[in-house]
């Protein structure tokens, strides 16, 4: 007789099993799987969303020490109001406050900066009355370029090529996903005014006359209208400076009854800027065909960088860009000119995808081969049909859900390929077990009746690990948005699989299986070997309580012997600093990855001119070409090159100046190359470094691309503090201390080099005497030595502004010490020499003042070649934890708790740790918290089950059992255990759990059958042998593709060394706990029923 009070699963088995709705169903899950895989967008990571902006204001003249108090004050009071604000980084220069406003990872980009505008206009009167308004920009990983195509000739200078990519951007901008455009490098068109102070002096014309005839000569105006021959006509005065030749007319005064013209007193000139700023070029290196094809090997350079809009599909983008790209070069661009493509995020992602969808059908194939070995080869196709289809359901979910397909998402559903078809294994094989007894029965009804007898410990065991994979949702911080793709699709995969194996399977085996196919899956006859051999392992243990407790003591020293190994290092006698210990398991966030691109930036002291830091560039230029990897690299001097989104995170996108420079390395694609980029890098790194020793004062470093959520550096102090004479004192010390630590290399601060500056000062008595103004004397000085903008020339066909640049060039330039060439005319025409008014004071100009959330800040950071920041750090912290100070006071270190410290200097200056330790051990502190929430939501939920506290706890003794494998499966690979490490760890912790509760579950069953405690034990764990091995199977071998990812590698190793020993270990230890527990439950009841049975009697 069919039960037809049916769960779940039997109502959903009953909707499918014959209807037509299946195949329909079946067709519409690969239409959504076919949709998503081509719409959904592409990356080759998820895009952490980091809303920022930053806030600038100008007090002209103004300290650095005053621009703190009159703005950094007020600006980081008005902001600390806003709600969802994560942290500040403020700096104060002479005349300008810059405040950047970091929100906490996830907040609504829109929204944030709605708040920020809101409350820092509408409280505008907080900052001094004569202060700029205050500049606000959005600092937005949506404006970080995906597509960057380097322009470069032997031919044409970096002018020509500037103006031929201006031509190119106008082509681009109409295409519908793309968003910010821009070239960097090159230089603009402007016509400049080069004055000689001699010729000046000569015809007695003052730089104020110059400056009036010049604003006065460029205006052109609408007049308004007179009325001719019964017509309206306009009448519009047309005196627009036009070109070179009209400012060599224009009229600048007169001399002996004849006019003077700026021509007479200055070279005017129609072109770029001579004087060079900023510098941009390119070269080829040996892996490119090209290499060694021209004269020079450096080429003038501009690059076209092209971003995204948010949502759209970067491969979709890329593509359209270069096609449009492709079909301009035919159009307009001349030869000579090379076209270079140095960023494609978008073919990057494809390839990323790509390789991952190959990676993915491989683990689905080798799923399918072991279920063929254990179900029979029918059984695995129907198996097999179900996995396409599942997939397909959740990349549907991900695009319906404005994910993306990334290679977290895709790592995502390789880990939950062995778990997945779980749901289907235990329902085809139980149809398969009612179908052998069959008999002339109804066998669409035994098919339903055999789902929903499986339907609720299915349904347990699956919401058991749903609980653990969604527990990750609360991670935080970029960790939680890089990893959010596993929290949301694998859950989402075991939902679908529970959808798909109570309807496709019931349906599929009923249409294609035959009573007596395939092999039986739980193996009933106790004359099979691997029974017997259960038997055999196990009855000595379950009678013996010597051999029992030999079990036990044994599991609790290899779960020790494994913890042990991450802890090795921290106790070890030759202390935390060195090389790791043979023995030992590294603790890391995450591995670098290889890459087919990294960086170099240049930083020196900032008092060099740009042609040092030009030199440096050529030299490392010089390493590189000799690199046969290295593909080309693109250097730009003076300013940050094309930012991406490990750069915007590191600040590292407004730094510019004479100083700085960066290198922007491509190497050959990494498939075609036999070593990684991290070898190429360290290999470089100690010739680079010798280079750079040459410069003084200069710091060089590599960085490479990380693989996860980005750092300032690897290892940061953060050093706070109200002195700073305290604080650039102990920022040399500490580097020091940096520079002392074992691995340490590319250590830098934020401290920087004294600059010189001559100080003017104005006797304000001779200059009211002399009819002139402090205000005048200022724009004067300002003329003399840096110029200035007067308005633009008016060229037709121009695609920018034609700056009117008035300046001393360089060659003519007064030292500030003689300033007698130099005379202002007065309100009575008289001239003034400047030296009468002006007295020249030596000093040192003001440093940058840093704050990190309201507190003065000085930063010092370091790389580290192999080893783990954990390490160093502890090292460095012993170390300075308590250094004395010159004041008599000690320095105290913080922040390496679980939760971050909060900046305070009320007891002295104190020293925080951030950087990817700081992120380490946040994201742990979140993952340990996620794995506990789901333990005692999964506790809660079995209690509910079997109406008790003990045998959950029995079930969940399982999940330290996987330990004994993870730690030895790292030393054996040679990996360290990280964040996707910490992931495999929760991952099992719901295998083992659901292996724990099948055999519970069997035990139970066999017990209310009648047989007894023992023969229950040993059948329950012989009976679920077999699917206990084929799970387990299942996941070694759909994980075992990611062990070649340096990412992922250490979730593969976890969840496959885990999985190894917590099956072996599950079959043996469940057992016998479960055997104590229920013998120990019946003693209990003995006397209970022996008194009842009195009673019954009497």
């Amino acid at each position: 007789m069919i039960d037809r009070r049916l769960n779940s699963a039997g109502r959903l088995a009953e909707l499918f099993v014959t209807s037509k709705l299946t195949v329909l169903f079946m067709l519409a899950c690969t239409l959504l799987g076919l949709l998503a895989v081509t719409l959904t967008p592409r990356e080759e990571n998820p895009q952490i969303v980091v809303p920022g902006a930053e806030v600038r204001v100008l007090l002209p003249g103004a300290s650095a020490e005053e621009v703190e108090e009159l703005v950094i004050h007020p600006l980081e009071g008005i902001v600390k109001q806003i709600p969802g604000v994560d942290h500040t980084y403020a700096t104060a220069v002479n005349s300008m406050g810059a405040l950047m406003v970091q929100f906490k990872v996830g907040q609504d980009k829109e929204k944030s900066l709605v708040k920020l505008y809101d409350r820092i206009l509408g409280q505008r009167d907080r900052l001094p009355s004569d202060a700029g308004n205050p500049l606000i920009r959005s600092v937005d990983v949506d404006d970080v370029p995906i597509v960057t195509v380097t322009l470069a000739s032997e031919k044409y200078d970096d002018y020509a090529l500037k103006r031929l990519s201006d031509r190119m951007l106008e082509g681009l901008r109409s295409l519908e996903a793309v968003s910010a455009t821009y070239v960097q490098g090159g230089r603009d068109r402007e016509l400049r005014v080069e004055l000689d102070p001699e010729r000046l002096q000569a015809f007695g014309v003052t730089l104020d006359q110059v400056r009036t005839f010049l604003t006065a000569g460029n205006v052109s105006a609408p007049l308004g209208t007179v009325v001719q021959q019964g017509q309206n006509r306009n009448v519009f005065l047309d005196g627009f400076l036009a070109s070179a030749e009209d400012l060599q007319r224009l009229i600048v005064g007169n001399h002996a009854g004849r006019p003077i013209y700026l021509g007479d007193v200055a070279h005017v000139v129609d072109g770029p800027p001579e004087e060079r700023e900023k510098l941009s070029r390119f070269a080829f290196g040996p892996a490119d065909a090209r290499f060694n094809k021209t004269q020079q090997p450096e080429l003038p350079a501009v690059t076209l960088a092209v971003a995204k809009k948010r949502g759209t599909n970067a491969v979709f983008v890329a593509n359209d860009v270069l096609e449009r790209i492709e079909r301009m070069q035919a159009q307009f661009v001349p030869p000579g000119v090379e076209l270079v493509v140095t960023r494609n995020d978008g073919q990057k992602a494809d390839a990323a995808v790509n390789g991952l969808i190959e990676h993915l059908a491989i683990a689905v194939f080798a799923v399918f081969l072991v279920t063929a070995v254990f179900l029979g080869l029918k059984e695995a196709l129907i198996v097999g049909v179900t996995v396409p289809l599942i997939l397909a359901l959740t990349l549907g979910a991900v695009y319906l859900f404005g994910l993306t397909i990334n290679r977290v998402t895709l790592f995502a559903l390789i880990l939950s390929l062995g778990l997945l078809v779980d749901a289907a294994i235990v329902v085809i094989e139980n149809i398969h077990r009612h179908y052998g007894r069959l008999g002339d029965k109804d066998k669409r009804l035994i098919t339903v009746q055999a789902t929903k007898e499986i339907g609720n410990p299915t349904n347990l065991a699956t919401l058991a690990v749903m609980l653990v994979f969604g527990s990750l949702l609360v991670v935080s911080g970029m960790p939680g948005q890089y990893f959010y793709p596993v929290a949301f699709s694998v859950p989402v995969a075991m939902a679908a699989s529970l959808l798909v194996a109570y309807s496709i399977v019931p349906w599929a085996t009923n249409r294609w299986l035959k009573p007596g196919e395939g092999h039986e899956l739980e193996d009933h006859d106790a004359g099979d070997r691997l029974h017997r051999f259960y038997h055999a392992v196990m009855a000595p243990l379950v009678d013996s309580p010597r051999r029992r407790r030999r079990v036990f003591l044994l599991v609790g020293l290899a779960i020790a012997l494994s913890l042990f190994q991450p802890l090795w290092q921290f106790v070890r006698p030759a202390g935390l600093s060195g090389p790791q210990a043979w023995f030992g398991v590294e603790m890391a966030m995450m591995p670098k990855d290889n890459k087919n691109t990294f960086n170099i930036t240049l930083d020196l002291p900032e008092t060099v001119p740009v042609e040092t830091t030009d030199r440096l560039a050529r030299e490392i230029g010089t390493l590189l070409r000799q690199n046969p990897y290295v593909r080309d690299y693109q250097i730009w001097v003076g300013e940050a090159g094309i930012i991406d989104f490990n750069g915007l995170l590191r600040g590292a996108g407004g730094k510019a100046g004479p100083h700085v420079a960066e290198i922007r390395v491509n190497l050959q694609d990494k498939k075609e190359r036999s070593k990684t980029s991290i070898e190429i890098v360290r290999e470089l790194r100690p010739a680079v470094q010798a280079i750079a020793a040459r410069f003084p004062g200069s710091t060089v470093q590599l960085v490479e691309d990380p693989p996860g959520p980005p750092v300032r550096a690897t290892v940061l102090a953060e050093i706070y503090g109200k002195d700073p004479q305290q604080l650039r004192a102990l920022s040399g010390q500490v580097q020091a201390a940096f520079r002392q630590t074992y691995d340490m290399v590319e250590v830098n601060d934020s401290e920087g080099e004294d600059v010189y500056q001559h100080r003017l000062g104005i006797d304000r008595e001779k200059a009211a005497l002399s009819g002139l103004t402090v205000a005048e004397v200022a724009v004067a000085l300002r003329r003399l030595i840096d110029g200035e903008e007067l308005g633009r020339a008016h060229i037709r066909g121009e695609k920018n502004p034609v700056l009117i640049r008035l300046q001393i060039p360089r060659r003519h330039q007064i030292d500030p010490a003689l300033l007698s060439q130099v005379s202002l005319t007065n309100r009575q025409g008289q001239r003034v020499p400047l030296s009468e008014l002006v007295r020249v004071i030596p000093a040192w100009a003001d440093r940058p003042i840093q704050h990190k959330d309201g507190e003065r800040v000085s930063y010092v950071g370091g790389e580290l070649e192999t080893t783990a920041p954990v390490y160093a750090v502890l090292d460095l912290d012993r170390r300075l934890d308590g250094l004395a100070l010159a004041d008599g006071s000690r320095l105290t270190t913080g922040n390496l708790r679980l939760n971050p410290v909060t900046p305070d200097t009320l007891g002295g200056p104190r020293l925080l740790w951030d950087g990817e330790l700081r992120m380490t051990l946040d994201t742990y502190r979140d993952m340990l918290g996620a794995l506990g929430l789901a333990l005692t939501f999964i506790f809660l939920v079995l209690v509910a089950y079997y109406h008790s506290f003990s045998l959950p706890l029995v079930a969940m003794a399982a999940i330290p059992l996987g330990l004994v494998g993870i730690y030895p499966g790292h030393w054996l690979m040679g990996q360290s255990f990280t964040a996707t490490s910490m992931i495999g760890i929760i991952a099992l912790a719901g295998v083992v759990v659901r292996n724990s509760l099948l055999i519970i579950d069997f035990v139970l069953d066999y017990q209310r059958q009648g047989m007894g405690l023992r023969e229950a034990i040993l059948e329950a764990g012989a009976v679920r042998l077999r699917p206990i091995l084929l799970t387990a199977l299942a996941i070694v071998l759909g994980s075992a593709v990611m062990l070649s990812d340096a990412v992922f590698g250490g979730l593969a190793i976890s969840l496959i060394f885990g999985t190894l020993a917590s099956t072996v270990l599950t079959l043996i230890v469940i057992p016998l706990l479960l055997y104590l527990l229920l013998r120990h439950q019946q003693i209990k009841q003995a006397p209970l029923a022996e008194e009842k049975l009195k009673e019954g009697t009497s």
